[in-house]
């Protein structure tokens, strides 16, 4: 993955560029200490005066109004706020006419920014105050009054608090006076430029020691960058939450989740003092020094933000069964073939070729032997053995922020809302999701026919959507939702991939790292724990095999349904130990029982671990119990004997049980079952009863 910069050949600005905001996916303001108000249109690569503003305007930071779907605000899109060096903020409109000016602070005011839902703004000053005001510019509150400057302030995702900086500390503040106050060293010099996890809920802050460091809300540090040569001065999470953008003096870092960098450039920008995304998380603008706004969109995506997005997808991450996508430019696709003999098995040719687009590309797919591509304007559904005929619908709006794929269906996640189509393109529910853009990819999932998503109010509740799975669609009104509740925070979820809605499982890990597991459509779910300290969870995408990987090891629950009887499930509870798995790692897929890990270094592992087990669930799904039989036969593990009793009695297959169990030395399962087939012998052949009873004397 890289950066492709660019900027116009002459600086538009005849002064330092201090801040920088996209309006849309294709439009950027700029502002600078020449006291103009620019606007760049990146299609057309026009620049124009939208102001110029008097000669004591010194702009310190920039905020265009939160565009959150809400009809009651869509008066107030496209309104600046500015944040300048004599103390005042101004609240412009977008011809660049200044609508009010308000006196916020003795000396500068560093920084303001309206709240996520749009209800008030908070502003930080060198006199040491953080307030916050109302959308028209009436004080409110002074929460915060400190004897030294506030070079940072940014609020919660849920604007129910507010992460200041205190010289070389990090203060997390709750707009709840009972709320205890969260403070911590975070670096070893002043903290200079801080950011917010919207999906995530993770911090990262960037300081005059060099380093960048992302933290979780207790103030526990998660990671740490390399040491730069130079200050940061600007950081900034894109809208998915999945990658950050560090900036330095000529330096400007793209990095992932876990702060493992994808690419570096050294632009000769001078010192990059803001950096900003667009909507639709591929483009960057940064304000520079040397009077350049730098834009930037990324290109050569062979990974990184797919690799989570077909992680939930299914398959083999972005190479899924020997297809290989190669992001080459704005519009422009390339599918080399890397084994000629799988390439022309599974798509019929045995040569690279181009898909070519009419607008820019915004997110890619991959997995359940489709292809869907994203652009600003239509979304592309190819199936992987007729790539010239994709089926094409109409977006609401160019910012989608992620895409997940499902075996009968496809959900696109855009600030305008969760929609979810079927691969013919019909759009089969709009459920009813508050704060959109706030979805991460640990956050919402999407099975064969149900969808579940996190409450962003309330994170230990969890609302599963029933999808149509027949022709008739039904209204966003119409779909059936069930509400889940945990005792703790839930900060992931899955869901299973196979078997019918009424067997539908839903595994979360919340936020002391416990794994839990409930069916969803039970009468009265009740969640079972399955194991502590896992960090990352992922279902087979053929089968209800459920992985889950721990600071040392990797476990696969091949019968999470076991988790009823404890003793079951560690009998069918498989685990391998793995060393030198680094920082914050994380399971990529599943397939045929191998094991995707992703180390901290980036690097890849891959973990043969249920392979027996997961071609003996296959033969169960398809109903083949005699092929299973043969299989525990054949191999004769004691794990394998395990998961096919568990089974065969829950599917009511007594013979087969009464073996298994019988092999496992579960006596008195063995007993229970023969009191059953006593009780009801006209169920069972005579050829079925000597055959366990054989098992069972032998």
């Amino acid at each position: 993955m890289k950066l492709k910069i660019s900027t116009f050949k002459e600086p538009k600005h005849t002064a330092v560029v201090t801040c920088v905001c996209w309006n849309n996916t294709e439009d950027v303001f700029s502002c600078s200490d020449d006291h103009k108000l620019l606007k760049w249109n990146l299609i057309n690569n026009e620049c124009m005066t939208v102001a110029t503003f008097a000669e004591d305007f010194f702009p310190t930071s920039m905020n265009l109004f939160p565009k959150t779907g809400q009809s009651g605000v869509k008066h107030q899109h496209d309104v600046i706020l500015i944040s300048t060096a004599d103390g005042k903020f101004h609240i412009v409109n977008h011809n660049g006419r200044i609508e009010k000016s308000v006196v916020a602070h003795q000396g500068a005011c560093l920084t303001a920014q309206w709240s996520p839902d749009g209800a008030g703004l908070l502003t930080g000053g060198e006199d040491g105050f953080v307030k916050i005001w109302s959308r028209n510019g009436l004080l409110r509150s002074s929460i915060v009054q400190s004897d030294v400057p506030c070079f940072n302030a940014k609020w919660s995702p849920d604007s129910g608090a507010i992460l200041y900086t205190k010289g070389n500390c990090l203060v997390i503040k709750h707009l709840n006076s009972n709320s205890k106050i969260n403070k911590w060293k975070a670096h070893e010099g002043l903290i200079l430029c801080v950011a917010w996890n919207p999906n995530h809920n993770l911090i990262i802050s960037g300081g005059e020691d060099g380093y960048a460091k992302i933290w979780d809300t207790f103030g526990q540090q998660v990671s740490i960058s390399v040491k730069h040569d130079q200050p940061l001065t600007s950081v900034t999470w894109s809208p998915t939450g999945n990658m950050f953008v560090l900036g330095s003096y000529n330096l400007i870092r793209l990095c992932d989740l876990n702060g493992r960098s994808y690419c570096l450039d050294r632009p000769s920008t001078g010192s990059i003092y803001s950096i900003s995304w667009s909507s639709d998380g591929t483009q960057l603008a940064a304000a520079c020094a040397n009077c350049h706004v730098l834009f930037a969109h990324i290109i050569e995506r062979t990974g990184g933000p797919w690799t989570t997005t077909m992680h939930w997808a299914g398959g083999a991450a972005e190479e899924w069964k020997a297809l290989l996508l190669n992001y080459l430019k704005r519009s422009l696709i390339h599918r080399p073939s890397t084994d000629p003999v799988k390439w022309c098995t599974f798509l019929g040719c045995d040569q690279s070729d181009q898909l070519d687009y009419p607008d820019r590309v915004i997110q890619i797919a991959l997995g359940f032997n489709h292809l869907v591509i994203a652009t600003v304007k239509q979304c592309f559904i190819h199936k992987l053995t007729s790539w010239n005929t994709p089926v094409t619908f109409d977006l609401k709006e160019g910012s989608i922020s992620m895409i997940l794929l499902a075996e009968r269906c496809i959900c696109v996640v855009e600030r305008a809302g969760v929609s979810v189509y079927s691969y013919m393109g019909r759009l089969l529910a709009s459920p009813r999701i508050p704060r959109p853009e706030t979805i991460g990819q640990a956050t919402i999932s999407l099975g064969p026919d149900t969808l579940a998503v996190i409450d962003h109010a309330d994170r230990k509740l969890i609302q599963v959507f029933d999808l149509p799975t027949g022709l008739i669609v039904r209204s966003s009104t119409d779909n059936t939702v069930t509400k889940l509740t945990h005792k703790m925070t839930v900060s992931c979820i899955a869901l299973s991939q196979t078997g019918p809605l009424n067997e539908r499982q839903l595994a979360l890990l919340d936020y002391n790292r416990d794994l839990y597991v409930v069916t969803v459509k039970e009468t009265k779910p009740k969640m079972f724990k399955l194991g502590p300290q896992v960090l990352s969870i992922t279902w087979s995408s053929e089968t209800e095999l459920l992985v889950g990987l721990r600071a040392n090891s990797v476990v696969a629950w091949c019968c999470p349904r076991a988790a009823t009887q404890p003793d079951w499930l560690t009998l069918t509870t498989v685990s391998k130990d793995i060393s030198d798995l680094g920082r914050n790692p994380s399971i990529m897929n599943i397939e045929d029982g191998v094991v995707c890990v992703r180390r901290g270094n980036g690097s890849l592992l891959r973990i043969s671990l249920a392979s027996f087990p997961e071609k003996l669930l296959k033969h169960i799904a398809a109903n083949m119990w005699d092929d299973a039989l043969q299989l525990c036969r054949t191999v004769e593990d004691e794990t394998l004997w395990a998961c096919l009793a568990v089974l065969a009695w829950q599917y009511n297959q007594l013979p087969v049980a009464e073996e298994a169990f019988a092999l496992i030395h579960q006596y008195h399962q063995v007993y229970y079952i023969q009191h059953l087939r006593n009780a009801i012998p006209e169920k069972l052949t005579t050829s079925q009863t000597l055959n366990s009873k054989t098992v069972l004397s032998n």
